[in-house]
């Protein structure tokens, strides 16, 4: 009988560390049946479920592995797994996928506390949380600062227009943007957004800007607050404009 077992590995990263763990267990020939992997501030954390084939005997794999890990100076724990939590955990790749964007200007656990809840309230488990903005500088007073961007990957069926309305109300208290895709094969298409930023965005109107830089500023205000009464249609004010 094939044995799983999930074999967790946490300690200091550095570059070769996988590759001398994995080596050991492929030079048994071990299936591999999930891996995952991350770094935080130079900490790893590696998730490996492996699948030990009846031939080979288990005690001689995970005792190499061990020393192996024992040998790069890092943390290494083994949980067996039986087949019918494995069966379980392999039906739950059938249900929905959602991405949850959270964007805020300094990410706090305020808010992610305030989204996992909702997450949890609609009885949907977060599969993988990864940060997209790049690494925050302390320096309050760097152009890199003031920006934070983390997403969600949550599973589960879920009516997304419920989801979304729950998240509304934490956006709007906690100065955040809260965004929830579907996730499918479009969600990584490119797509184009276009709308108008005038006075939404930004509050001056761009082609007023554009008019003052060439010494008509005056000429083409008046006009576009003559289009904003109506007294003329779009096309007649940008012609004019022009």
């Amino acid at each position: 009988m094939n044995e799983i077992v999930l074999i967790n590995v946490s300690g200091g990263d550095r570059p070769g560390l996988s590759a001398a763990l994995t080596a050991v267990l492929a030079d048994y020939d071990v299936p591999v049946l999930d891996i995952g992997q991350a770094s935080i501030h130079a900490e790893l954390s590696l998730g490996i479920l492996v699948q030990i084939p009846t031939a080979t005997e288990s005690a001689a794999v995970l005792k190499d592995i061990l020393f192996k890990a024992h040998e790069m100076d890092v943390q290494i724990s083994f949980t067996p797994i039986s087949e019918e939590r494995y069966e379980t955990w392999v039906k739950g790749q059938g249900k929905a996928r959602h991405i949850v964007t959270l964007l805020a200007r300094q990410l706090h656990s305020a808010h992610l506390a305030a989204v996992t809840r909702v997450v949890a309230e609609h009885g949907l488990n977060i599969d993988k949380i990864t940060r997209l903005s790049g690494r925050q500088t302390l320096d309050e007073t760097s152009s890199e600062a003031g920006s934070a961007c983390v997403e969600f990957s949550i599973r589960g069926d879920v009516d997304r227009a419920d989801l979304q309305a729950d998240f509304v109300p934490l956006a709007h208290d906690l100065n955040i943007d809260i965004a929830v895709q579907r996730d499918d094969i479009f969600r990584r298409n490119r797509r184009l957004v276009a709308f108008d930023m005038d006075s939404t965005l930004i509050e001056v109107e761009v082609i007023d800007e554009l008019a003052k830089a060439a010494g008509v500023g005056e000429q083409v205000a008046e006009i576009t607050e003559r289009a904003m009464r109506g007294e003329l249609d779009f096309t007649a004010s940008f012609r004019e404009r022009l």
